[in-house]
C-alpha cells in the first residue's frame, strides 16, 4: 500500500514539474545563447537571427497513407513558426556554436 502510495505520489509530483517540450504557446525557438533576455539567436553580436520557418509543401506521394495526421509533417511547422537562421561559421539550435572544423570566439580559425 505505502509504495503505490508512493509511486502515485511521485507520479503527480513529477507531472506538476515537468515542462512541455515544445513551446506550443509561442511557437517561437528563438533562444539566446547567452542567456539574454532581448538577444535571440545572438543578433546583437551577429551570430544570427530569428526568422519565419519554411517547410515544404509539395505534395505526398501514394506510398503516404497518413496525409494530416502525422506530426511529422510539414516539421518543423507543426511546432514552430520562427526559429534561429545562423549566420557565416555559427551554428546550433541557439547559434551559440561553431560550424563542424571552426573554433574560435568568433568561430574564424579552421
Amino acid at each position: 500500500m505505502l509504495r503505490s502510495c508512493g509511486g502515485a505520489l511521485l507520479l503527480v509530483h513529477a507531472l506538476v514539474l515537468v515542462g512541455a517540450q515544445f513551446p506550443r504557446v509561442s511557437a517561437q525557438c528563438c533562444p539566446s545563447p547567452f542567456a539574454l533576455d532581448d538577444d535571440p539567436c545572438g543578433a546583437s553580436s551577429g551570430r544570427g537571427q530569428c526568422v519565419d520557418v519554411r517547410a515544404d509543401a509539395r505534395a505526398h506521394g501514394p506510398q503516404y497513407p497518413y496525409d494530416g495526421r502525422d506530426d511529422r509533417e510539414r516539421w518543423p511547422l507543426r511546432f514552430f513558426t520562427r526559429a534561429c537562421r545562423c549566420n557565416g561559421n555559427f551554428s546550433g539550435f541557439d547559434c551559440g556554436r561553431c560550424r563542424h572544423g571552426f573554433t574560435g570566439d568568433a568561430c574564424e580559425r579552421r
